[in-house]
């Protein structure tokens, strides 16, 4: 069992020195080595995760706003955004005794916030910080200091073309040039190119000019280039902290970028960060000198110019061990929450403890040399940060549980609760932490990060490819959020434009927002009506009763006796031929095109493509005078028989017919098919009233997601829209709702609600009009 190692006795003097601290995140668990060592710390932190009741229950405090207000809206989710809200100038009003804040990286909201308030924080201020991010000045500096660095020069980013290109590469005796854009000091790989041939050099086209347009509004900005030979070798870094003293230096660690497996491959840029290993690679003495040499150099230095504790240092290290310095990172980086556990499992002092005694100013002594050999250790441990897969955006539709599992019998096994290192008791243990949400319907952008992967033991070979055991894992741990893809932007469905966003100040600055006849958006803020985008309709199967006894209305049964005397011919086929499913399909596509105008959402190949994957399809089909007039297609999906597609005039005796074939076969549920949910638009009001009189429920379906929809504007809707949603905002569905222009009309709906539903709200579209007017209007881009 993990135990915290003692610390020296003027370390602990200087810590209870100390005032009461502030960390500052969307969760707990990046500031959480702080919890250990400093007895008045509390976390103020946006998100309602799992890791921060996990880090509840080690007796740590963590005040989250969201677990308090779940539609407090906090975008982006940076320390002067998590501070603005209400809730935290409460929280933060109640704190009767000088406090200071705890941040990864201070930002321009986050100052001026702090200055306005007479705050104060642990941490380098931008500009003390900002201009060692420089990847030129960065070079520059080094140079200056006497530190041997990557050849190449700076180009102003106008002044750069392909033939300098091909220039480098024959006088580098290099088939690959790197390309790094000097100001862009966010995110990893955001600035890094890799440029092997004219279409690579394209690509860097094309993102800057992304990046040009990206910034043009903000105060950043992007001038210079470094132009710079490729050197082959191991993507490394250092992880370090300035003090009084002198600048400690940890071991060289393997970095992970591009890892295709947790979707860190893009076609846009080179050396996307994705992770660490620290057990992958063995670097020799004089490797790790070097790297303490460029680092000491360089931290003795910026802590000379006012810079003050952790920085971290890229590397490379070419095949004959000599380390090339690639950029610096002045701040806490994403290497650090785990380098910090692994430090105090070690036994030693967490950089943490240094960095912010050292903005602390707090006075303390210590043996420099011998604690920082301390931190020249071999750790058992790597880590990769899981990206969005989808390529586009997303929402879970599951809920994964935070902890330590392992993957057994080509499965993944839950073991225990947990978030930091010390959980991981055996190698092939891994661990599934920082910000993991206890709910589903959380979107995310392309590529946007989602979660950390920490495992016990090696994630890499030698060439930097992810362990097979290790990328089943992940894969496993991708099925288990249940990742959709979503719309976003306008859309155009059933006559109305839809349009898709985020939240509604997404809406409020987009160019569409004006041809919008309802907005919808992801996040819910209270607003709105809250629908699933999708509903199943599903029926328990009575063996004790008849197919007809199964049937709602009574009316209904009626019309099914009557088409039963019609003489036409029903059969059941339980495998449907390539000859049958083609004279079906062709049936079905003019049925669609005559009745409702619209194209098939199936093609030719449909049965084919289900037969590979080792599905049966069966069907009922109706014949008069030897004439195929109509058929649906069933299935059998985790033991329950539902219907697919389906066409022709005699619907409901074929519906019957599928009812007595499935209480034939003993099953015990069957499901009526898909739908949007969203009736009177493209698909027929009058459909409910139908699932609804065979006695078919309506449940969320699988995969499905959660909007928020408003009326922005009724030119174009000719219908009243009916949809399923929550009328306490919940996950369960159990309303009716009625977009109308005739309240009293809509009463009719009534007899519209199938099992399961309760509630009907007719809402008057004129009047939600009114109330959504000044929700949308419309802000600067």
């Amino acid at each position: 069992m993990f135990k915290i190692a003692k610390l020296p006795k003027s370390i602990e003097n200087a810590i209870s020195k100390a005032p009461l601290l502030v960390g500052l995140g969307p969760s707990a668990w990046p500031r959480i080595i702080n919890d250990f060592y400093f007895p008045k710390f509390k976390n103020l932190v946006a998100n309602d995760c799992q890791d921060n009741e996990y880090i509840r229950q080690d007796g740590f405090s963590v005040y989250s706003q969201k677990q308090i207000d779940k539609y407090v809206q906090i975008s982006p989710i940076t320390p002067g955004n998590i501070i603005s809200t209400d809730l935290a100038k409460k929280f933060l009003s109640e704190i009767k005794e000088p406090f200071k804040f705890v941040v990864y990286k201070s930002m321009g909201k986050f100052e001026e916030t702090l200055e306005k308030n007479g705050w104060d924080f642990v941490g380098n201020k931008r500009n003390v910080r900002d201009k060692y991010e420089n990847k030129k000045y960065f070079k520059e500096l080094l140079r200056e200091l006497g530190v041997k660095t990557i050849p190449g020069e700076n180009y102003e980013i106008k002044d750069l073309n392909y033939k300098i290109i091909e220039e480098y590469k024959q006088k580098y005796n290099v088939e690959k040039i790197v390309l790094q854009i000097a100001e862009a000091t966010w995110g990893g790989g955001t600035g890094t190119f890799f440029i092997e041939n004219e279409e690579d050099y394209k690509k860097y086209e094309t993102r800057t000019l992304e990046l040009f347009d990206k910034l043009k509004d903000t105060e950043k900005e992007i001038r210079s280039v470094n132009v710079a030979p490729f050197i082959t070798g191991i993507s490394s870094s250092v992880p370090c902290c300035a003090t009084k003293y002198g600048t400690f230096v940890g071991s060289i660690q393997t970095q992970l970028v591009d890892v295709p497996e947790v979707n860190a491959k893009l076609n846009n840029r080179s050396g996307v960060y994705s992770g660490h290993d620290w057990v992958v690679n063995e670097f020799s003495e004089k490797s790790q000198k070097q790297a303490d040499h460029i680092a000491k150099k360089f931290g003795d230095y910026i802590y000379s110019q006012g810079y003050k504790g952790i920085f971290g240092i890229d590397l490379i290290v070419d095949k004959d061990g000599e380390v090339w310095p690639v950029e610096c990172n002045p701040r806490e980086t994403d290497a650090f929450p785990l380098i910090l556990m692994l430090q105090m499992e070690k036994g030693t002092i967490p950089f943490q403890v240094f960095h912010n005694l050292e903005h602390l100013d707090i006075p303390y002594e210590i043996n420099f040399e011998e604690i920082d050999k301390t931190y020249k250790q071999k750790y058992n441990a790597s880590q990769l940060v899981m990206y969005n897969n989808v390529n586009s955006s997303s929402v879970d539709t599951k809920v994964i549980k935070a902890g330590v599992y392992k993957l057994a019998d080509d499965k993944l096994e839950f073991l225990r609760e947990g978030y930091a290192s010390w959980h991981l008791e055996q190698n092939g243990e891994f661990l599934i932490t920082e910000d993991v949400n206890k709910r589903s319907g959380n979107v995310y952008d392309p590529h946007e990060r989602m979660l950390r992967f920490i495992l016990r033991g090696q994630m890499v070979d030698k060439n930097g490819n992810v362990l097979p055991q290790n990328a089943k894992a992940i894969e496993f741990v991708y099925k288990m959020l249940g990742l959709v893809e979503i719309e976003m932007g306008l859309k155009k469905e059933g006559g109305l434009n839809n349009l898709y966003v985020k939240r509604i100040k997404n809406a409020k600055k987009s160019i569409d927002l004006e041809t919008a006849d309802l907005v919808n958006t992801y996040i819910d803020q209270g607003q709105g009506i809250r629908r699933p985008y999708k509903i199943a309709w599903r029926k328990k199967l009575d063996k004790s009763k008849s197919a007809l006894e199964h049937i709602k209305s009574s009316k209904t049964r009626d019309h099914i006796k009557h088409d039963l005397k019609l003489g036409l011919d029903v059969k059941i086929i339980k495998e449907i031929d390539s000859n049958l499913y083609s004279e079906w399909f062709e049936g079905y596509k003019n049925y669609l095109k005559n009745k409702f105008k619209t194209e098939s959402k199936i093609t030719l190949s449909w049965l084919e493509a289900k037969n590979k994957k080792g599905k049966k399809i069966s069907g009922v089909f109706t014949y008069q005078d030897g004439k195929l007039v109509g058929g649906e297609l069933f299935f059998e999906t985790n033991k329950i028989l539902g219907i697919g597609y389906a066409w022709g005039e005699n619907m409901l005796l074929m519906d019957y017919k599928f009812i007595e074939y499935a209480l034939s076969k003993n099953y015990e549920e069957i499901s009526f098919g898909q739908d949007t949910n969203f009736y009177g638009t493209d698909l027929s009001s009058g459909l409910i009233l139908y699932k609804s009189k065979l006695g078919f429920t309506p449940k969320i379906a699988n995969k499905s997601y959660w909007l928020s929809t408003y009326i922005k504007k009724d030119e174009n809707i000719k219908n009243d829209i009916l949809f399923f949603g929550s009328k306490m905002r919940d996950e369960n569905i159990d309303t009716l709702f009625v977009y109308t222009k005739n309240v009293e009309d809509a009463k009719k709906y009534q007899s519209y609600l199938p099992e399961g539903i309760t509630n009907l709200e007719i809402i008057n579209i004129n009047e939600e009009i009114k109330i959504n007017a000044e929700k949308f209007t419309k802000t600067k881009s």
